[in-house]
């Protein structure tokens, strides 16, 4: 045998595999460098300085960063691993736990997503009914989260090693769906139920902010046009009769109000607390506003991170996952499958961009932190 041809092993057909699989490598550790420090930034934040900030919007983005935190700590690595040891993964009881995790994590970040719509919805439509509480978003989060165990533990079942022939009888052992699963339609029912899944998801985000625009869009619309026929008659005082009728409305409802002079100082008064009572109106509108673009943005993201996904995965249900084989596809396709991890990362940098409060404390604990240092 010749000195200079090496013997071919299972480590070096694994290394063969890694050296294609490059691009992919090299995305999901960006995507690890920025989304940790990113995720637990915003959950020093939410969960220290701005905790006093209640009700339902607020639980539903705490509960959307400790999922992308564990995205970016659990199902990453995994996929990071899973990536480098392509015939060598031996655990199958690491595959199927990472598998469940993965799948729960995924499931569970887009549910959330569209329960914070579907919440910003209820209060946009129905702003004069109580709003969704802190408790009752919790509950809404433990149901989805027990609704989302279910739907996932089919994964454990289905993946497990499979194994993998290659040249000079060489087997290499992958984690995937499990031998005794392949040649059955159960895979392709299950991810077909998730792909579906998916799919409702982003045409609920679509219809719900859709909903929403056209809802503001009329709103501002019969603003603009009730201007004109909103009133103020605020007849002076005459002291003869001692008077005062104050007319305010518009052209859905009229209110009246007849004041003695005898009230008069009361009047005053409620006339003075009125301008905060806009200014508190005003804020509260702000806030309102702040929130809605907020998880719109939110929602965008979520929606342009898993089109390349969900367009992979049809693609392969319709080819039987049958591609192309030359270098760039292989490089490419594996990338577009896990764009929907963009997700679990631009959430930090929506918040510095669209909160001032949040940029504020983010400054606030980058300045501690390098005093700290300092010191």
């Amino acid at each position: 045998m010749n000195v200079s041809e090496a013997p071919i092993t299972l480590e070096t057909l694994n290394t063969e595999e890694l050296m294609e699989r490059i691009p992919t490598i090299v995305y999901l550790s960006l995507v690890v460098v920025i989304g940790i420090p990113g995720n637990t930034l915003v959950i020093l934040i939410y969960f220290g300085s701005l905790w006093k900030l209640e009700g339902a919007h607020w639980t539903f983005i705490r509960t959307i960063t400790i999922v992308d935190f564990f995205m970016c700590i659990i199902h990453i690595p995994f996929e990071f691993y899973q990536q480098t040891h392509q015939l060598t993964f031996y655990s199958e009881s690491a595959c199927k736990s990472f598998k469940v995790i993965s799948v729960h994590l995924s499931v569970m970040a887009a549910l959330l997503l569209v329960m914070m719509s579907a919440n910003r919805l209820y209060r946009i439509w129905w702003p004069l009914k109580v709003p969704l509480s802190t408790r009752q978003a919790l509950v809404c989060v433990i149901i989805l989260g027990s609704f989302v165990t279910a739907v996932s533990w089919p994964e454990g079942i289905l993946s497990g090693i499979n194994l993998k022939q290659r040249k000079n009888n060489i087997t290499g052992y992958d984690c995937g769906i499990a031998d005794s699963y392949k040649r059955t339609t159960h895979p392709f029912a299950y991810s077909f139920v998730l792909l579906v899944g998916f799919i409702l998801c982003v045409s609920s985000l679509i219809t719900i902010y859709a909903i929403i625009w056209n809802k503001l869009r009329r709103k501002g619309n019969f603003r603009s046009t009730s201007s004109i026929h909103i009133s103020a008659q605020i007849n002076i005082p005459n002291e003869q009769s001692g008077v005062q009728t104050v007319t305010l409305g518009d052209e859905s409802s009229i209110s009246s109000k007849t004041v003695s002079k005898k009230n008069k100082d009361n009047s005053s008064g409620a006339g003075i607390k009125s301008p905060q009572r806009q200014r508190k109106t005003s804020q509260r509108n702000r806030e309102s506003r702040r929130v809605s673009k907020t998880a719109f943005v939110l929602s965008i993201a979520f929606i342009l991170s898993y089109l390349p996904y969900i367009t992979v995965k049809m693609v392969a249900a319709l080819s039987n996952g049958q591609y192309k084989s030359d270098s760039i596809t292989q490089g490419i396709i594996p990338i577009l499958s896990r764009s929907f991890l963009l997700n679990n990362i631009i959430n930090p940098f929506v918040y510095l961009c669209l909160d001032h409060t949040f940029l504020t404390q983010c400054k606030r604990v980058m300045f501690c932190r390098t005093r700290c240092i300092l010191h």
